[in-house]
């Protein structure tokens, strides 16, 4: 299951975590995404911030998650 970092002005794909494996470091943290566009989105330029529960969205075999409770 494929853990994507999206813009939550513009939607544009900021980072895709597809597969174990896939680099030396692992999955990055929401900082760390932040840190390598020194926090601002390169397509419309908003400023980039942590996400909130309400903001996570975890899809399960087709199945939307919510974390909020």
């Amino acid at each position: 299951m494929p853990v994507v970092y999206i813009c939550k002005n513009c939607g544009f794909e900021l980072y895709t975590f597809e597969r174990v494996g896939q680099d030396y470091y692992g999955l990055p943290t929401p900082s760390e995404i932040m840190n390598w566009y020194s926090g601002v989105c390169p397509k419309c330029n908003a400023k980039l911030e942590r996400p909130t529960l309400d903001r996570i969205k975890v899809s399960f075999r087709g199945k939307l998650i919510s974390l909020k409770r």
